[in-house]
């Protein structure tokens, strides 16, 4: 009896899912301005913004794996506001889209707005705070990789170098 029944599981969900959309009503004209009616469809900011949720919120690496999971996950469907048999997105038009709306407020805004509904204010607190130690080895490593990837274009070894491939290095004279 101590485990989690499948309805209370559920009912996070929908809490979840809930204050998303609270903080996106909220927000209902500044997302109007966003829109525009001519030139070429784009993806609308509110499933934008519920799709960059989902990948935070489920670890999803990339927007490749973002939208592979949005093809055949039911949930991640719902949450986004995709029917079953909607298409979905290419994930560089996905990326391109989602980049230019973090380029505005939005992205603040609407965290703002999530942080201050009603049943999420109460679970914050200035004293306490949580990490998850695998996106923490994620962060170092990367910032191991990149500074070896610096190192290595100083040294004219990188992908940046400007030495072309055909033609041999030349050797070095040691003193």
């Amino acid at each position: 009896q101590n485990q989690p029944s499948c309805l209370s599981q559920r009912t996070r969900r929908l809490t979840l899912y809930k204050v998303v959309n609270d903080a996106l009503a909220s927000l209902d004209a500044e997302f109007e301005a966003l829109y525009t009616y001519f030139g070429r469809p784009s993806i609308a900011p509110e499933r934008l913004i519920r799709a960059s949720l989902l990948q935070i919120l489920f670890s999803v690496r990339s927007e490749r794996q973002l939208m592979e999971q949005m093809q055949y996950n039911l949930m991640f469907r719902w949450f986004v506001g995709l029917g079953i048999d909607d298409a979905v997105w290419v994930p560089t038009v996905f990326t391109k889209n989602r980049d230019r709306l973090l380029t505005t407020d939005m992205s603040r805004k609407v965290m703002a707005a999530i942080l201050a509904h009603r049943e999420v204010a109460p679970l914050l607190s200035d004293d306490h705070f949580s990490v998850d130690g695998t996106l923490v080895k994620a962060w170092a490593s990367m910032l191991v990789r990149q500074r070896a990837a610096t190192r290595q274009r100083r040294r004219g070894r990188g992908p940046a170098s400007r030495r072309r491939p055909d033609r041999p290095r030349a050797p070095r004279s040691r003193p």
